[in-house]
This record gives C-alpha cells, structure tokens and sequence, in this order.
C-alpha cells in the first residue's frame, strides 16, 4: 500500500510533530508500506533556514530509506500573524508546485494540522482521483490564532474558520488527541464525517533512551523546574516568570528551547537570578534533565486549552516526572492532569502557586507518589498500541480506495 505523509516538519527538525512524524514514517517503513514524505526545508524552531536551502524551490532525498521531497516554503525571521499565514499558504503553493508526478500516486494521502495549508491541499491534490485521506488534529490552528490576537486583522475569523471546516471536510477520516478536542472537531466538521480519537505516542528513540538512563538515573535536584520546548506565544511562558518572581518559594526554572519568543524571555530573564534560559537540548541531554529535575512545568495561555494538548507531556510521563500545568482545569491538559493525579494544575494570575510549591517543599512524598502515577499514565501512550491504531485506520482508508 502507498502512503504520501504531508509534513511541514520532519528530520532534521526538532519538537513536537517533527518528532513524531518522523517516527509515524520510519513505523510505517518498517512495516512494509510504500510511503513517500513531502516536507519542507529544516527550519523549526529557530525559524530560520539553513545556507544551503536558501533559494532551493525543490530537493529529493533519502531519509533512512525514506523518500522524501522538500518544496519551499516562506520562512520569516519574526512570525507574527499575518507572516505566519502567508508562510502557512506558500507552503499549500509548494505542495501543488511540486507534487509527486512521476506515476507514483498514493492509495492514503495521511496530514496533520496545525499546518493549514496541508490540510487545504487536501481538496487540490490529485484532482478527480478520489483518494482517501486521514487528518490528525494535534491544534485548532484558526482559533487558537485568533483568540491569542495573533492574527488582528477585522472581519478575517468568519472566512478563516469556513476555509478551515473546508480543509478539515476533505479528509475521509480525522483523528485527534484528546476527548475534549475530539468533541470540538466534531462539532467543526459535522456529524457525517468519521471523528476518532488517537492520542500522541511516546516516539521510539526517545523512549529507548529514557529506558537507557533509568538503568543508573541521576538523583533529582530537590525544587527544580524543568521547561524544554517551544517558546512561543501560546505557551505563555513570560506570564507564569511573572507570577513564579512574585511567590516566595526556594524553587528554581531550568528552561531549554527556541522558538518565535526566544529574544523576548532572554531580555525578561536577565534581572532573574533563579530562572535559566539556555538552548535546545539532544535527546540524551532531555532525558537526563527530565529525570534530573523535580517536576517538569507546562504552561498555557488562558482560552487557548481547547485547542491543543502540550507534547511535552508525553516525555514527562515516560520518564515518571512530576507535571506542573499551568492551565485552566477545564483544558485537555488540566483534565490529564488530575485525572492522572501525576502532579499540579494552576491557572495563571493565581496565588495558590506558593502554595503549591511550599507543599511539594516539604512534602517530597507527595512527589514520589507523582512520579508513580506518572509511569503508570505512560502505558496509555505506547508507541506499539498507538501507531498499531493508524496502520488499522490506514490499511482500511486502503481498502476503500481499492474496493473503489
């Protein structure tokens, strides 16, 4: 069966579902399926190309065996709203441009958004085939754009929200990652689409390599955060330092990333003696901060919870880390949280994080019962149950195709 997997990320980039599509990709390789990938140039997070890539329109590669065919796509150095949109419809152009037309053509055509314009692409691809295709809904793109002020242009919510139910009707089947998103795409594409609920996986090499170093792990930093990831506005990662200076607790942040909001945290963290700004960490590196530190923080901005489910959760839960989510309680984050009893959940602007904290403080146990719950959450997200769940979704999207 032929597979073409839509990704504006992929390896070499780094994070959230460049991660993971690169390891849905080499999972279905491995299992006998003629996929091929069509990506973009390595960009992500740092939002910025490398030399080589510059003014290239279009490259074929190998990845592991993989072929994989990169089209260009406008990168901004500073991705505001509207460059943001006109990156996300350069990238649906270089789709189109450049698609495979060799006489390969795929029985499921597999995307994902946040990317707009791959989802969108979806209604323009080999026009008149009637080629299944599955989406996964890890973000709803539009509002979570529209609600953080991202995009401030009047009037442009009513056509944006229509083109994306347009996009997201293509598919023949959508996934998502929560039970609360699951219900929200259901009420954006209609009740006559197929809507399933799949949730993320903890990929293969980071999982080997956090079994690797649990063999002798290091002792964990007593009052010490950890945030690695993404920095960018959605995360409001400059909100919670605001609240975290103002309590008076002994605890520390260690924070690792890169992203659109990089230059604005180094200016705010340079009067902050207790909180660390430094770069992305490898993967050897991540695991042995995660298992490190005293519990890992996941921030979100207020009205943006619906809309997403952090990915950095997965890794926490995998190396048995305590979570401290700063969220509504009512999000897809502050749900798995409490329900999981793995750690905390703390709405922005609250007094109770003192509390908290000084709790954990004195109270290491606490912690320990935390990091139990945690591994336990962690067997929800295996990689075998997961990506065992698409290849089914896969091979019957297939089937359709040839029955028809």
């Amino acid at each position: 069966m032929k597979i073409l997997l839509l990704t504006n990320l992929f390896a070499p980039d780094e994070l959230a579902g460049a991660s993971l599509y690169t390891d849905m990709a080499l999972y279905f390789k491995n299992q006998g399926f003629d996929l091929r990938v069509f990506t973009t140039f390595s960009y992500y997070p740092s939002w910025g190309l490398n030399p080589e890539d510059k003014g290239v329109q279009v490259r074929d590669e190998l990845w592991n065996g993989i072929p994989v065919r990169r089209g260009s796509m406008y990168v901004p150095a500073q991705p505001s709203g509207l460059k943001r949109m006109l990156s996300d419809f350069s990238f649906f152009s270089s789709i189109l441009r450049n698609q495979y037309r060799d006489g390969w053509m795929p029985d499921v055509i597999l995307t994902a958004e946040p990317m707009f314009s791959q989802c969108l692409a979806l209604r323009f691809l080999y026009w008149g085939k009637n080629i299944p295709s599955l989406i996964i809904v890890q973000d709803f793109v539009v509002d979570a754009a529209l609600e953080l002020g991202i995009l401030k242009i009047p009037g442009l919510g009513i056509p944006l929200r229509w083109l994306e139910r347009w996009s997201l009707r293509s598919a023949t089947t959508l996934s998502t990652i929560s039970r609360k998103m699951l219900a929200k795409l259901q009420g954006i594409v209609g009740p006559d689409k197929r809507v399933i609920y799949i949730p993320n996986w903890i990929h293969e090499s980071l999982s080997n390599e956090i079994t690797r170093q649990k063999q002798t792990p290091p002792q964990r930093k007593k009052n010490t955060l950890l945030y690695s990831g993404n920095l960018g506005v959605k995360q409001g990662l400059q909100r919670f330092i605001k609240d975290f200076s103002e309590c008076q607790s002994a605890w520390s942040i260690n924070i690792h990333g890169g992203g659109a909001e990089l230059k604005k945290l180094q200016d705010e963290l340079k009067s902050h003696e207790n909180i660390h700004l430094s770069g992305l960490l490898d993967e050897k590196e991540y695991v042995d901060a995660l298992l490190s530190c005293s519990a890992c923080l996941i921030t979100q901005l207020p009205g943006v919870g619906a809309n997403f489910l952090p990915s950095k959760l997965l890794p926490a839960l995998a190396s048995g880390t305590p979570v401290l989510a700063i969220c509504e309680p009512d999000s897809p984050l502050g749900i798995a949280v409490s329900e999981g009893r793995f750690g905390a959940v703390v709405r922005l602007g609250h007094d109770n994080l003192s509390g908290i904290l000084n709790g954990w403080s004195k109270n290491p146990t606490l912690l320990e019962d935390f990091s139990k719950n945690a591994l336990a959450q962690a067997k929800l997200y295996l990689r075998s149950t997961i990506l065992q769940e698409y290849e089914k979704e896969i091979q019957a999207l297939g089937n359709k195709c040839k029955a028809s």
